[in-house]
Order: C-alpha cells, then sequence, then structure tokens
C-alpha cells in the first residue's frame, strides 16, 4: 500500500474494529446461507472454514462456484479466505460476486460487511461507505442499524470532505408563479387592461438538482473551518396547455442556474453550550436572461434543550447587484429562529419564524415580510411509509409600490398560506437512500389582484435514511 494511505489506515481503525466484531457474526451465518443441493458440499466448506482448514475450504468452495459462479455462499467463503491471507484485490471480487448473488437481506447483509473490510484495508473510504451503507440497508434490527449509522456518522467526522446531491421533480399548477385570473384589481377596484396569458398561472414540470461540497481545512477541539461550495440547478418544462397559453414566455425564461462558494467558521468554545457558525459566501446567479452577483454574511447560534430538542437563531446580510440593465443593487438584512423537540412517542414536532427585509433603489421591489411555520414528524413508520408535514403563513408589504402611476393606499399587501405533506418510502430503500413523495399546496391575497396565486404540485425527491 502506497505511503500516502497511512494516515487514512490508522483514521479507519475504529471502524476496522467494529467490522472484525461484525466478522464472526458473519461467518457463524454462513451456515444459515446453506441451501438445499448441494447441500453437502456447502456444509463441508463452512466446517473446513471453521476448523482452519483454509486450503480444504477454498478447494470445496472453487468446485461449487465451478458448478455455479453465482453460489452466494461458495462466494462469501472465498472472499472470507482471500481476506483472512490478504489478498485484497481477490477478496473485493469475491465480495462483490456472493452480494450480487445474495438471495437474502442475511447473504447481502453478510457480502456486504466482507466488501466493507476490504475496502477499509485498502483505505477505499468512499468504497467503505457505499458498502457500509448497503450492509446497514440490508436488516431490519434496530441494534445493526444504529451500529451502522454511527459507523457512517464516524466515517463522515473523518473525513475533511463532505457532500450531497439532491433531486427534486416536481408537477405543479403553476411553474411561474402567476396569477389566478386575468383580471386586474387593485384594492378591489377593476384597472385598465387584463393580464396577458404569461403573467397567469402555466402548468408544468419543475426539475431542480442541489449539489454541496465542503473541505475542511483546519480543526480544532473547538473549532473547524471548511470551504464550501454550492451548485443549483432549476429548469422546468411547460405543458402543451401552457405553451398555448404562454404569450412570449418560454421555458429557458423560467430556469434558475446558481453557484455560490464561501468559507465557514465553526466555533464549540468550551463553557458554552452549543455551536456557534459564521459564514462569508459570495454567489453568482442567473434567471431567464438576468444575471447577478451576491455577498453574504450570517452568524448562526445553535444550542440544544436538554437531550431531545434544540434551538437555532440566526442573522443574515445579503448584498446583491444586477450584472443586467441598470446594474441596481439591493440589501437584504434577515432574522432567523427555529425550535425542534423530539417526544417520548419518537414524534418530533418542530417551529421556525423568519423576518427580512430587502433595500433596493427600486421602488417596487423594496419590502418586508416574515415567515412562520410549524412542523410534524411522525417517529414510527405508518404500514410501510413515513409520514411528516407542515403548515406556514407568510406576509409581505411593499411600501412603495406603484402600478403604472398609482399608489395603493398602504402598498402592496401580500399574505400567503401554505402546507405540504411528505411520504417516504422508507421500504423501497437501496443503500440507504429512499424515494419521497410531497403534496404542496399554497395561496397567495394580494391587494393586486396580479399576485393573487394558487398552486398544487407533486414532488418526488429522494432522502437519505442513515
Amino acid at each position: 500500500m502506497a505511503a500516502g494511505h497511512g494516515p487514512l489506515r490508522r483514521r479507519l481503525s475504529a471502524v476496522l474494529v467494529m467490522l472484525a466484531v461484525a466478522l464472526p457474526a458473519c461467518r457463524a451465518a454462513a451456515e444459515a446461507m446453506v441451501p438445499v443441493a448441494p447441500q453437502q458440499a456447502r456444509e463441508a466448506a463452512v466446517a473446513a472454514w471453521q476448523a482452519g482448514d483454509l486450503a480444504t475450504a477454498r478447494l470445496i468452495a472453487q468446485n461449487l462456484v465451478a458448478r455455479d459462479a453465482s453460489d452466494p455462499l461458495a462466494q462469501h467463503l472465498l472472499a472470507l479466505i482471500a481476506l483472512a491471507e490478504g489478498k485484497l484485490p481477490e477478496a473485493r471480487q469475491a465480495a462483490r460476486r456472493a452480494y450480487g448473488g445474495a438471495q437474502s437481506d442475511l447473504q447481502r447483509r453478510s457480502a456486504a460487511l466482507v466488501a466493507a473490510n476490504v475496502a477499509a484495508r485498502e483505505a477505499r473510504g468512499l468504497a467503505l461507505r457505499y458498502w457500509l451503507r448497503q450492509a446497514t440497508d440490508a436488516t431490519d434490527d434496530a441494534t445493526a442499524r444504529a451500529q451502522g449509522r454511527a459507523a457512517l456518522n464516524n466515517l463522515r467526522a473523518l473525513s475533511p470532505w463532505s457532500s450531497a446531491l439532491r433531486f427534486s421533480l416536481s408537477p405543479s399548477s403553476n411553474v411561474n408563479g402567476g396569477a389566478d385570473s386575468a383580471f386586474n384589481i387593485v384594492e378591489g377596484v377593476d384597472y385598465i387592461g387584463t393580464l396577458d396569458g404569461d403573467a397567469q398561472a402555466l402548468s408544468g414540470v419543475i426539475g431542480t438538482m442541489t449539489g454541496d461540497l465542503g473541505y475542511r481545512i483546519a480543526q480544532s477541539a473547538t473549532s473547524e473551518t471548511r470551504l464550501t461550495s454550492r451548485l443549483y440547478l432549476k429548469r422546468v418544462a411547460l405543458s402543451a396547455e401552457a405553451k398555448e397559453q404562454a404569450v412570449s414566455l418560454t421555458a429557458s425564461d423560467l430556469a434558475t442556474t446558481s453557484l455560490d462558494l464561501g468559507v465557514t467558521h465553526l466555533m464549540r468554545p468550551e463553557g458554552m453550550q452549543g455551536t456557534l457558525e459564521l459564514g462569508l459566501s459570495f454567489g453568482l446567479n442567473e434567471e431567464g436572461d438576468d444575471a447577478a452577483r451576491s455577498l453574504r454574511l450570517d452568524a448562526t447560534r445553535r444550542r440544544p434543550l436538554g437531550r431531545t430538542g434544540e434551538i437555532t437563531l440566526g442573522v443574515g446580510w445579503d448584498m446583491e447587484q444586477d450584472l443586467t440593465g441598470a446594474r441596481q443593487a439591493r440589501q437584504m438584512p434577515s432574522l432567523n429562529f427555529a425550535a425542534s423537540h423530539r417526544l417520548a412517542s419518537g414524534d418530533r414536532i418542530g417551529a421556525s419564524a423568519v423576518a427580512y427585509g430587502v433595500h433596493s433603489e427600486i421602488a417596487n421591489q423594496r419590502r418586508f415580510g416574515g415567515q412562520l411555520r410549524m412542523q410534524y414528524t411522525l417517529g414510527q413508520p405508518v404500514g410501510s411509509f413515513s409520514l411528516g408535514g407542515s403548515l406556514g403563513a407568510s406576509y409581505t408589504r411593499y411600501p412603495n409600490y406603484m402600478v403604472l402611476f398609482d399608489h395603493p393606499e398602504g402598498g402592496r399587501r401580500d399574505v400567503t398560506l401554505f402546507g405540504e405533506v411528505t411520504l417516504g418510502l422508507d421500504k423501497m430503500s437501496w443503500a440507504g437512500f429512499a424515494p419521497t413523495v410531497t403534496l404542496r399546496a399554497s395561496q397567495s391575497d394580494s391587494n393586486v389582484s396580479a399576485f393573487d396565486t394558487r398552486q398544487i404540485g407533486v414532488m418526488i425527491g429522494i432522502k437519505s435514511l442513515f
């Protein structure tokens, strides 16, 4: 093994200890993996392995593989023998074949644990995570799943790299945030003209992808510093009806691409409960034909509430400047608060509040507002599904808003109510990743009817179970 792998091997030692404890269970489980025929040969191979007679065990296993290359027990024994002899490439290949030919969760878990041992000894961190996820996903035993989750968390803490990738696909009745009526009403009075098709709700499908990548550049007992990056993509496909309704608006006008690069510093001062995180990031954003650059400063304080809760307080200041047109600038201060608590039943309840303002050189962009949100997640599945939901409301006021040359009394005022229910299809998981289906609905009412909107949509995504 290359010298450069030495530090990683030492850092993986804790994981290897866990896997070393798990391997005897794999060996003991081998007898349960023996199919009916040819039973005698498999029993002889298992007995030879348990007696330490590797040569005999290998010979019998090779004969079994010659009959059936996908024989999971024979491939599993060949992997164990190669691992015991330090022949890691052979052990890796045999463990993969054993996993591929597995016919039960026990066989899949046993093969995945062997493959994880091989990956750990070869200092292949990504492969180790993959096989640990497969091994953990292949059991319903709460203790085994907790051990797998702990091992994965240890690996994440050891690695300087962090990453996340999220996808969603959302059929929606309103992909452009358009009005629910063609009438143009301000403060209850019909205004001149009507809204064209572009300004009204258009149906279609919204697809999003968010990718996060971080690297820890410094760490001590009380702090750590990370470089961060995020790429966000949103693409829209208009329905056939929406294409007929639209006047000039196209799917590309609704597309969004943004890239953020930053640095975070997390502190855990002695004597202080919880953490304090400071962040600085720079961003580029493109929406349709418009582009902007941004700078964000933020601070977040997290503190535990006993053993089952947490509160979070954050402040932020965003500065944004257009890169097209008159290159107008905006400043956006914000304040947010969140709290969560796990009940004795395992259910989790949460609440959050956000207040913000937008200072702009353009009168119609100046605004302030806030949002309240309540969340509830069941601790136990309902049948084959995990279940959670949220309800919320938001208020936004544009004090200087103008409609042509008229200024509505008190400015423009928008009130939005929203809710969602999320079903997790946990039984359909693969390597600990399970699909989710979220039903969303929202309604916005404004004293300027062009901003009265209704939206119903379904979001299909993926979540990690551990």
